[in-house]
């Protein structure tokens, strides 16, 4: 399955903040064996690749979403980083641990309240920013400048247009959120980000279109 926010039927969510939470955090634990299955499948994404080859020697990396561990931490882990990766899926974390990968601890949180007194050379959100609530998306670049080290790089995939959307995935309905494609950009800058890359409609035969692909480093 690929999902992209363009893809979406928009259906707008007027729940509370725990209600979207838990909405996300539930389907997942409920197609957590799908899930990976699936994944286990699948290559490393290209982008992810290129992400990496910024990085120093043993970086000390955080997979933001990271799921069922497979294939992002299991291929920063293959390149010798440091892996540190959460999750607000009971039952995706418990396969991610079960990797046993080297170099790798698993947390159950969600990015907006992830807490460690680490800083990172690098911060992985693929395909997890768009499940924070509309109303919280302007906290996402202030709190990954708050984890990364100076000059440390972050990646993520992401919506372009402003608004919430709903979607269907293995059967079970997920909540999605973005800002507009300019708001992100100045955010980015306003939190002390210099963008490297930001590309629109990025598609790869390993998982398909994403609205949004970004590098930036924190100046």
């Amino acid at each position: 399955p690929v999902l992209t926010l363009s893809t979406f039927s928009c259906i707008i969510y007027l729940m509370e903040n725990n209600e979207k939470y838990a909405l996300n955090a539930a389907a997942y634990n409920e197609i957590a064996d799908e899930w990976h299955k699936f994944r286990k499948t699948c290559k490393v994404n290209k982008c992810v690749k290129e992400f990496c080859s910024l990085l120093p020697e043993g970086a000390n990396v955080l997979d933001a979403g990271c799921g069922t561990g497979y294939p992002i931490s299991a291929y920063l882990s293959e390149c010798g980083f440091k892996v540190t990766g959460f999750d607000p899926s009971e039952k995706m974390l418990e396969k991610a641990k079960a990797l046993n990968l080297r170099n790798a601890e698993f947390y159950k949180s969600d990015f907006l309240n992830f807490k460690t007194n680490l800083l990172f050379d690098a911060v992985i959100a693929f395909d997890c920013l768009w499940y924070i609530e509309h109303e919280r998306q302007r906290e996402i670049y202030e709190k990954a400048a708050s984890l990364l080290k100076s000059g440390g790089f972050f990646m993520f995939t992401h919506g372009k247009e402003n608004g919430e959307v709903s979607g269907d995935m293995m059967g079970k309905t997920f909540y999605y959120s973005a800002l507009s494609l300019d708001e992100t950009l100045t955010l980015l800058k306003q939190n002390g980000f210099k963008t490297l890359r930001a590309e629109t409609d990025y598609s790869e035969q390993t998982s398909g279109t994403r609205d949004l692909l970004v590098f930036a480093k924190k100046l």
